[in-house]
């Protein structure tokens, strides 16, 4: 089972980093997780966030954040659309299902026209 991260939301914004007070090199980014393996896809509800800077090349974390990056990512936060989360078979699941099913009816009838009313 493979689990993948990806971006579903990025944007720059203007604000001052932090930690090396540099303008516009500000990044976030909000990130949903999707785990795959033969059978389904499944994508989780949860969203998470990064705020980057491109200038120091580190991560800012929200204790660091000031008044104006707060209002920043509430607004970004508000514009976020994520994928919606639960379940995608694949055909390889379909295919066993409806195998399955029609098994399942054929060996009914055969049990129905072999042991049924006589």
């Amino acid at each position: 089972m493979t689990e993948e991260q990806f971006t579903i939301h990025q944007a720059g914004i203007n604000n001052h980093c932090p930690n090396c007070f540099a303008a516009k090199s500000l990044t976030f980014s909000f990130f949903q997780n999707q785990k795959e393996n033969s059978w389904y896809i499944k994508t989780q509800a949860k969203v998470t966030d990064q705020l980057f800077c491109a200038q120091c090349q580190e991560t800012i974390y929200p204790s660091a954040w000031d008044d104006g990056i707060e209002r920043v990512f509430l607004y970004h936060q508000k514009l976020l659309m994520p994928n919606k989360a639960g379940y995608q078979l694949k055909k390889k699941a379909l295919w066993a299902i409806l195998i399955v099913t029609l098994v399942s009816i054929a060996t009914g009838v055969w049990g129905w026209l072999t042991y049924g009313p006589q």
